[in-house]
């Protein structure tokens, strides 16, 4: 992406103020994963932290996701696990974790689905935001209602690592992702196409074309370049650009610097990134799980601002 973003600039001084309330605030695994990208961090000291949230079955649990507490593992809980396993160099313990993650999914997934549901009906007895809710009306969470959150996402990691999940049937599986997104018109779920924009990035280029019709239409459809709603939930030229180093999808490079600004300002303003929801269940409990977000939340974008060559 030939864009120049380099007047843009998180001055050291705010930069030195993140650091002192960030490590009072985040979660082990945010802060090992802020120390091995901003400071002398190792990998294999966030594949410890993060150690701790994969169960003996595979999957992840234990509140990665910090906006359902459930212990168990989930197929979306072991989507963030992945993908921040996706970002660390192959390694033993790595790639254990890996295979580990895989062999959870082959046992979670759904054929009638072809693909997961999100999390389990296990996860109404433990604090969680109420888009977690799961309805044992109609079998699944708010969340399911768009099949590729987060199935299309888990595909794209066991197409990469296909080599830890053998004699199955991914190439099929994938040609059904295709098939489902090519027929989608009615674009309401911004987490839907961010799964697809994973899958998308973890294929290969013959591949990748049959997604980027939709993908471009969707995202047409669904940013917000207004500069006076990103204080609101509504996705943002950033969070359609997952990996920065191409911009496929006609986000024009004032919309990105604007956003870019409205993070520096944040930071500026504020210090530490919080979240812009509340859970209207648990009001005892969204307390923990704001602390946890607002560590996410941080380094999420302070990585974000760095990859765009503003830190």
């Amino acid at each position: 992406m030939d864009m120049n973003f380099s007047d843009l600039i998180l001055s050291q001084l705010v930069r030195k103020n993140i650091r002192a309330a960030f490590l009072k605030v985040a979660r082990p695994l945010e802060i090992a994963r802020y120390q091995y990208y901003f400071g002398n961090g190792s990998a294999n000291a966030v594949l410890k932290e993060l150690c701790s949230f994969q169960n003996h079955d595979g999957g992840f649990g234990h509140g990665l996701e910090s906006d359902f507490h459930l212990p168990d593992s989930t197929p979306m809980a072991t989507s963030v696990g992945l993908r921040i396993l996706d970002t660390l160099p192959s390694s033993t313990l790595r790639d254990e974790m890996i295979a580990k993650a895989l062999q959870y999914l082959r046992s979670a997934f759904y054929l009638d689905r072809v693909g997961w549901f999100s999390v389990t009906p296990a996860v109404n007895s433990f604090p969680h935001a109420p888009w977690w809710t799961y309805d044992i009306s109609t079998q699944m969470t708010p969340i399911d209602r768009n099949w590729g959150n987060p199935s299309a996402e888990l595909f794209g990691y066991v197409y990469s690592y296909r080599n830890f999940m053998l004699n199955w049937p991914i190439d099929t599986y994938i040609e059904h992702a295709f098939q489902y997104f090519k027929q989608k018109s009615d674009f309401q779920s911004e987490h839907e196409l961010y799964c697809f924009l994973h899958l998308y990035h973890h294929l290969l280029s013959d591949l990748r074309v049959r997604l980027e019709k939709n993908l471009q239409k969707g995202i047409n459809s669904l940013i917000v370049i207004d500069k006076d709603k990103w204080s609101t939930y509504v996705p943002q030229p950033l969070d359609f650009l997952i990996f920065p180093e191409d911009n496929l999808w006609g986000i024009s490079e004032e919309n990105i610097r604007n956003n870019l600004q409205f993070y520096i300002s944040l930071f500026e303003k504020n210090t530490l990134i919080y979240p812009n929801w509340a859970w209207a269940s648990y009001p005892s409990h969204w307390p923990l799980a704001k602390k946890e977000w607002i560590g996410v939340l941080t380094f999420k974008y302070l990585k974000r601002l760095q990859e765009f060559g503003v830190i």
